[in-house]
């Protein structure tokens, strides 16, 4: 995913916001078996983010953005 970072051509081959949707998936059947997934929720919590800046349909490597505010 540097390539994509590095190029600036963040067509999807997997978008922020469907990659978002299955973290939060794996941390609630995390939860409901009681197990605690503290990296899957980080990860919720980045693209969460990233969607948030408007990167939701852009490839997951848009995450990148989510390191910074704005």
């Amino acid at each position: 995913k540097s390539a994509v970072i590095m190029d600036g051509d963040y067509t999807p081959s997997f978008s922020v916001a469907t990659a978002g949707k299955d973290a939060r998936l794996i941390v609630e059947a995390g939860e409901s078996a009681g197990v605690r997934l503290d990296v899957a929720a980080a990860s919720a919590e980045r693209f969460r983010r990233a969607e948030a800046q408007g990167h939701g349909d852009d490839d997951m490597a848009a995450t990148y953005f989510a390191s910074f505010d704005g």
